[in-house]
This record gives structure tokens, sequence and C-alpha cells, in this order.
């Protein structure tokens, strides 16, 4: 099991017993960090502990369907609510007393996460802040509020979740970064995880795209299976092409392409790409066998001699790839003779997928 896995995993284990996990904001030492439980395990203890060593500054990361049926209105009424980072109007429970104590707090985040609770039970302004995450979670924008909730979430504990900024202790003017979060976890035997794990590790875990369309493509050398992929966090298509009994056999013929449109399209000779794919795809037209993974990176057009490559990179093309052959029941293959290099690379990182490779 990968390491990141192992750690991702444990602050699962963490989250599902109630406890608290610390998150950073990557793998880079110098990020900060924010403690996070599951909102349904609040208690005064552990809310106390929360402020104890962080800002105070307890927020709930919520989904956007809780916010609208509680009712709770932006803080900022902007043309981009995401310029308020998703923070809503602070609340407190009904019941309570001033609102800020420990125990009044944890009432109120326990309230924010029951599926009960009715907008006309919470007083406004109050001392719990509410935080509508990106749909998607992390995956959608990877931030401290998505990352908590998604732990939650995957921990089989109620979509609500929450965080707080953790202060230094040796400088109490700043907020916690580096190896001091470490040896924070360590004293109190939390576990840490980074957004960066969680969101991989998000990807090898869930599929990442679906079916769009699904059609028989008449060709000069014969007939092609054609399936359309969407992604399911993004706007990226892609295109798998199947050529004979590609799915049928032990070892499938894979060729792994990236779009170029001057050369796939227009035949420019300022590339190899364009060549590549045309050999790739005689050579398994007249085997009568292979599979043609088609990729196409969101953002501007993409081709060679048009500007620098847009936005990818070989782990984003790879999690893509591999989940389409998932989808196919595809999971031996063999490289196609024509890869480009930028193709070897994503190939050798599928394998790392669980994905078998002939030869």
């Amino acid at each position: 099991m990968r390491t990141t896995d192992t750690r991702v995993r444990r602050a699962l284990t963490a989250m599902a017993a109630g406890r608290p996990v610390v998150i950073t904001g990557g793998s880079d030492r110098d990020h900060q960090g924010w403690l996070a439980f599951a909102a349904e395990a609040a208690t005064a203890a552990l809310v106390a502990f929360t402020v104890r060593h962080t800002s105070g500054y307890l927020r709930v990361a919520l989904p956007g369907s809780a916010c609208t049926r509680l009712s709770l209105p932006p803080i900022w009424h902007g043309d981009n609510d995401s310029d308020a980072g998703g923070h809503r109007v602070a609340v407190d429970w009904e019941g309570t007393g001033t609102g800020i104590s420990a125990r009044d707090r944890a009432a109120t985040i326990v309230a924010l996460s029951a599926e009960e609770s009715e907008a006309e039970q919470f007083r406004r302004p109050g001392h719990v802040v509410p935080v509508q995450v990106a749909t998607g979670g992390v995956l959608g924008r990877p931030g401290p509020a998505e990352a908590a909730l998604d732990l939650a979430r995957l921990a089989g504990c109620r979509a609500a979740a929450v965080l707080c900024d953790l202060v230094s202790r040796n400088h109490p003017t700043a907020m916690c970064r580096g190896g001091e979060l470490v040896e924070f976890a360590a004293q109190h035997r939390l576990p840490v995880v980074s957004i960066t794990e969680l969101a991989a590790y998000r990807r090898r875990t869930e599929p990442q795209v679906v079916r769009a369309a699904d059609n028989r493509l008449p060709h000069r050398d014969g007939t092609f299976h054609a399936i359309r992929f969407r992604e399911v966090h993004g706007d990226g298509e892609h295109l798998a092409v199947i050529i004979g009994n590609a799915t049928s056999g032990d070892s499938v013929p894979l060729h792994v392409h990236v779009e170029c449109l001057t050369s796939d399209v227009f035949g420019s000779n300022g590339c190899r790409c364009g060549t590549e794919l045309s050999a790739a795809l005689a050579d398994m037209r007249a085997k009568n066998c292979g599979l043609i993974v088609y990729l196409r990176p969101p953002g501007p057009m993409r081709g060679c001699g048009l500007g620098a490559r847009a936005g990818w990179d070989a782990e984003d093309l790879s999690h893509i790839a591999a989940w389409i052959l998932r989808d196919l029941g595809v999971y031996t293959m063999r490289l196609s003779d024509e890869s480009p290099g930028f193709g070897l690379v994503i190939f050798g990182r599928i394998r790392e997928r669980g994905l078998r490779i002939a030869g």
C-alpha cells in the first residue's frame, strides 16, 4: 500500500472514531495546518481542545444543499460568492446561552450536522461560521474546508466537518507550519494528511470518468467502436477507439495519445503526433486488434506550434487513462510500437494504478 494512502486511511479511521486530524496545505513543509473533526462528534471537551490550540475561529464545512436548506446566507454579496471562500453568516443554536462557550459551540456544530435541524432554529449572527464547500470537494477546489468535509464523508460520517487554523506554540502571533505541525500531531497522537494526498487518493479510488456516448464509426478501413468519456470533476472529454477484438484478448495493444490539433487534423510536420497516431491506427487495423485512448485536456486549444503545451501533466492524464481502461474492462495491455515519449510516461504511470503490462 502507498505511504500516502496509509496516511489518508489513518485520518479516515480517526474521523470515524470521533477524533481530530491535522490537515496540511500540501507536501511543502512551509504550508500551514488545520485541526479538523467530524461535526457530529463535537463535544465541549473537543471544542475546548480545538480552541486552545487554534485561532478559535471555528468553521463548519457543509455541502451547498445543507446551506440552502438551513438558509445560511453568504457574508459577501458580491458578484462572485467564492470571493468570500464560501463563508456564511455565523450562527448559534437555539437554547444555547451566549453561544461562545465550548459547550454552546459544540451544540451549534452538532445541530449544523443534523439532518432534522431547521433554519428557524439558528440565531444570526452567532459564534460558529458555516462554510459552503465546492462541488466535488478537493477535486473541485483544493481547500481545507473541502478536505475536512471529504474526510468526514469518506469516513462514513454525516456531511459536516469542523476545521480551524492551528496556531504556533513557539510563535503565538503566527500560524503553525512545517515541522511544528508534525510535532504537534505527534504530541497529541493525531494523524496528519495533506490536501494533495487526499486529492490523489480520491483520484485513485473513485471513478474519474463516465460514458457520455457509445457508437460505431464508419471508417475507410472498416468500422470502429468509439466511446466518448466525460470527466466527473472537470470539463475534459476523451475518446476510446476500439479496433477489432481488442477487449477479448489477454493482452490489448494500447496507444495513448494526447490531442494535437495541428498535426492530428491539419497534418502539420512540425511534430510527430499525427504520424504516430496514424501509424498506430494502421497497425491495429492490420492486426484487427487494438485500443487508442485519445485524451483531450480541458482549457485552451492544444496543438504543437500554437504555443505552450496546455495545463495537464502525466499524473493527471494517467489517472484519466487508467479509469477509461478500467471502465472498458482492460486490465492487461502492451504498448503500441508507435507510442511517443509522453505516451511512454503515461503508460508507465498507468502501471502504478494496478493495471498489468504484458512483456
